[in-house]
């Protein structure tokens, strides 16, 4: 074949995409090069990518899907050289693929997005979100080079680089009688209706906090967003629990306010994980040495301590 790099991403954003329209608007290109990107690889290979049909746009045929597969594989091996090759210049750069569990996004990239750009200005950012099991899927299927999750939905196989131990807060309607404590027990807490995190790791996780010590949970609503679980704990209809709270979880501006939970509890491992074929990639060992930078200043600090006072 004598397609370019750039004609390989063109044929695999219109078999992401389905069309050629929606393809060149990701892209920010004219229709016809995708088009002419198209009819060189069909004419190379001798056979058909795609089906055309109208109104419809364009269906991938099997010999298309596994030309597709492979191309994906070659320019992901392609991004990984050109990274490793400005690496040997000691300014890192290219395109890294960060996938970020979502709950915990807003709290933790800022700071570690912030530090990277400062320590690599070439690296540039392709962010993905996603609970714990989508993260992980996406780690394995190669689709990100490192992921900001939590160790426990994480496989045992794939590198960890620990940040730190999340502790579980107390979501609580404010103001509220338990909002004045320090902090709230579970048995407290188990006397309320809960608004629930309902994503794949979490129900469990949260579940077995009480189950361990002999509690029984009413879940009055449940959700997959951790912004909708906010809105709904100022509203009253419960109490809540995340593992990480930002500083303003914690002023009561909001009609809600984080508080400790009492006592030694699971408290799981957030960190950076990525596969073992990435380890050695010049971005990977970039974010490593970028987030151990950022744990040693104590940045993320204020995210997991709970002042008891």
């Amino acid at each position: 074949m004598n397609l370019t790099l750039k004609q390989m991403r063109y044929i695999t954003t219109v078999l992401q995409k389905g069309s050629i329209a929606k393809a060149a608007k990701a892209l920010n290109i004219s229709q016809s090069s995708v088009v002419s990107a198209i009819d060189q690889a069909e004419a190379d290979l001798g056979q058909p990518m795609f089906r055309r049909i109208p109104a419809k746009g364009l269906l991938a045929t099997e010999f298309g899907r596994t030309v597709g597969e492979r191309l994906e594989k070659f320019l992901d091996e392609a991004r990984v050289l050109d990274s490793d090759l400005r690496g040997l210049t000691g300014r890192p750069g290219g395109l890294l693929r960060i996938g970020c569990y979502a709950p915990a996004a807003p709290h933790v990239l800022p700071t570690i997005l912030k530090a990277l750009r400062a320590d690599y200005p070439d690296i540039r950012i392709d962010l993905r979100e996603g609970d714990m099991q989508r993260i992980n899927d996406m780690l394995t299927d190669g689709e990100v080079d490192v992921a900001l999750t939590y160790r426990r939905q994480t496989s045992d196989r794939l590198p960890f680089e620990p940040l730190f131990r999340a502790p579980p807060w107390a979501l609580l309607p404010y103001p509220s009688k338990l909002a004045e404590q320090d902090c709230v027990t579970l048995a407290e807490l188990a006397e309320l209706p809960m608004v629930l995190l309902d994503l794949p790791g979490t129900n469990a996780y949260f579940r077995k906090l009480f189950e361990d010590n002999g509690l029984d949970l009413d879940i009055a609503h449940s959700t997959k967003s951790s912004f909708v679980l906010r809105g709904l704990v100022a509203a009253d209809f419960g109490f809540s629990i995340l593992n990480i709270c930002g500083v303003h979880d914690r002023d009561g501006a909001g009609g809600y306010i984080a508080r400790p939970i009492c006592g030694k509890l699971d408290s799981p491992l957030f960190g950076v994980a990525y596969s073992l074929t990435a380890e050695r990639s010049a971005l990977v060992q970039s974010v490593l040495s970028t987030c151990r930078d950022v744990v040693e200043s104590g940045t993320l600090q204020p995210l997991v301590t709970q002042d008891q006072a």
